[in-house]
């Protein structure tokens, strides 16, 4: 019998020759690294204490990702917020 990781193994190596014959490049863990910045570096371009940049995250006013224990916000996200508080 295959156990499930052998079977998850099968159907995720199955979808990036999909993605390859349909010209998805797929993403990996650095394309979302670079466009990507701490609480502390957050809250040194925002202006602001690291406190508020956790209570925008708590609030959903920024985009987060974790790798490991740390948080990481969208650069995208921080441009979003920056945008809507000047208007």
């Amino acid at each position: 019998m295959i156990n499930i990781e052998q079977k998850l193994d099968q159907i995720l190596s199955r979808l990036d020759e999909v993605e390859k014959m349909v010209g998805i490049q797929p993403r990996k863990l650095s394309d979302f690294i670079e466009g990507s910045y701490s609480i502390k570096d957050a809250s040194k371009l925002l202006g602001c204490s690291m406190e508020k940049v956790r209570k925008y995250i708590k609030f959903n006013f920024l985009d987060t990702f974790k790798i490991g224990r740390k948080i990481m916000i969208t650069s995208e996200s921080l441009k979003r917020l920056m945008e809507n508080h000047l208007r």
